[in-house]
């Protein structure tokens, strides 16, 4: 076939990853579990289908699944008498085994970003049971054989809506490459992807810094450790920098904004509407910092005493951070979300009334920018991102997943830049109660999270990590030197702490086999038979499926 002929039949090629599933949200792999569509999934189908409403498409194979049928019903409104349609077997996404169900970010974390990599395009010991590659390989194999190829040579223009593994893997046949060569293409959720156009796809993917960006996200205390050494490094040698607190809070609406463009927004009002998680957020950011700061005036000590800079931490809401731990941790991401912007709309009235009672100058400034910058940049990112993901719910999902990364850099530039601002002198003056403050506030989270719940590691993640940076930028900001400096000092032993999280969290997660899962990921009991082609000779085309 000359390369002409060959862009003509793939040029009447697409395929379609399906849409966000319930799984997806969460950070975990699905393999065959019947995962159904999100509202966002359900969003970004409806994008395809208006992106596409004019293409004529000769014959659709679709996988059974629920989240690809789904997917293919809401672009092509699939009808049990349209001949067009076949529901094929062979499109299933890959048996993955003792992986279905596990956080990816913890499988790369405990086998390694290349074992991880090697486990879902290949063979790996570290996964047991499901399909071995080869498995996989023969039946998608047999499908573009027997199926997909025929229907293009005759002349036919075809749509394949299916499974991330499943699409890379034709490409890998089309391309003809070896499987040594295969790697995560990042196909996002929904989008159409045409034949002729693969080539070029490909050659944009980079399989060595794509692990590089990988692991950037799931080692991110690495990452900010790194940066704290090179602030201070910097800082002993003698450069002091001072940058403006403007500068360092547009660095945080970055990263706020980047972190949230693949969180599942849609679904917030469920987990912000949640008892248990609107009771630890009236305890934790609401009765205790303003009981404490009570105290504290009461007691009529300084507003640089170590009890008033610890009341302003108590009152601190949780940090955006939060998010990015709880996905690497294994937590379920969208109550961390939940405890970030709801933390932050009762610092307008607990950060407030903690900075009133606790400094004695510059009192209406500080409670201005506290509203500001701790309730109002997590409000207005989350209005922004939430309203480019109903306009471009398939770029902006694709963005946020993609440039995770680009978030942990931020905030390890906002470190860097802040530690340069150090007064390496007051380490024996500020550090032990920065390290008292960190350790504290993990104690705290230990007491308050919910036992043996589904959103425990959420809980424990989001009252552990406060925003230390909003700190840092009131404090320059209304020229509070000694909670400036704290502040800063906190982000060594709250970073550095981040490891203990690490191994704490195993006993906080939800393992995959728990039977909690189904429930709360919607998994059926039982997936819907919607059948297969009924012809087993290539030679002929397929019956389609009466689903």
């Amino acid at each position: 076939m000359t390369d002409d002929s060959q862009q003509e039949l793939l040029s009447r090629l697409f395929m379609v990853r399906h849409g966000e599933s319930t799984c997806n949200s969460v950070h975990r792999i699905a393999g065959q579990r019947d995962a159904p569509l999100t509202y966002l999934g359900r969003i970004q189908a409806e994008k395809v289908a208006k992106g596409h409403r004019d293409q004529h498409f000769d014959r659709i194979y679709v996988s059974p699944l629920t989240r690809a049928y789904e997917t293919a019903d809401i672009i092509f409104g699939l009808d049990d008498l349209d001949e067009r349609v076949v529901v094929d077997e062979r499109l299933m996404e890959r048996d993955f085994g003792s992986y279905t169900l596990e956080s990816k970010s913890i499988l790369q974390r405990r086998h390694g970003i290349a074992e991880y990599e090697r486990a879902m395009n290949a063979d790996s010991a570290t996964m047991h049971g499901g399909e071995t590659f080869q498995q996989f390989n023969d039946r998608v194999h047999a499908f573009y054989e027997q199926e997909l190829l025929p229907a293009l040579r005759r002349g036919e223009t075809v749509c394949v809506v299916s499974h991330k593994y499943v699409v890379e893997l034709i490409c890998r046949f089309i391309l003809d490459r070896p499987a040594e060569e295969s790697y995560d293409l990042r196909l996002p959720n929904s989008q159409m992807l045409q034949g002729d156009r693969i080539h070029s796809y490909v050659k944009n993917e980079n399989e060595t810094m794509n692990m590089v960006y990988d692991w950037i996200v799931v080692n991110h205390p690495v990452v900010f450790c790194a940066g704290l050494a090179t602030g201070l490094l910097a800082n002993l040698v003698g450069l002091r920098l001072s940058t403006s607190p403007y500068v360092l809070l547009l660095l945080l609406v970055l990263a706020s904004v980047i972190t949230m463009c693949r969180i599942e927004l849609e679904n917030a009002r469920a987990f912000v509407t949640d008892r248990g998680t609107l009771r630890s957020v009236a305890l934790r950011y609401l009765a205790l910092p303003i009981a404490f700061a009570a105290l504290v005036h009461w007691w009529d000590v300084g507003s640089s005493s170590t009890v008033a800079i610890t009341a302003v931490f108590l009152a601190t809401p949780s940090s955006v951070v939060a998010m990015t731990v709880s996905r690497c941790l294994g937590g379920m991401i969208m109550p961390t979300f939940a405890q970030v912007l709801l933390s932050s709309l009762a610092a307008t009235l607990s950060f407030s009334a903690v900075l009133a009672l606790t400094l004695r100058e510059n009192v209406a400034p500080a409670v201005a920018i506290s509203a500001a910058t701790s309730t109002g940049v997590v409000t207005a990112a989350y209005v922004l991102v939430k309203r480019l993901r109903e306009r471009s719910p398939i770029r902006t999902a694709k963005y946020g997943e993609r440039n995770s990364y680009v978030a942990v850099l931020i905030l390890t530039a906002f470190i860097v830049l802040v530690c340069l601002k150090l007064d390496l002198d007051g380490f024996t003056t500020y550090a032990p109660t920065a390290v008292g403050i960190a350790v504290g506030l993990r104690l705290v989270a230990a007491l308050l999270k919910r036992r043996r719940h589904v959103q425990t590691l959420d809980d424990y993640t989001a009252m552990t990590y406060p925003n230390v940076f909003v700190v840092v930028i009131i404090a320059a900001l209304t020229g509070n030197g000694p909670l400036e400096q704290v502040a800063i000092w906190t982000l060594l032993p709250m970073f550095l702490l981040s490891f203990f999280d690490s191994f704490y969290a195993r006993s906080l997660v939800v393992a995959p086999d728990d039977p909690r899962w189904p429930t709360v990921l919607k998994l059926p009991a039982h997936r819907p038979v919607r059948g297969r082609p009924a012809t087993e000779d290539p030679r002929e085309p397929s019956i389609p499926a009466r689903s």
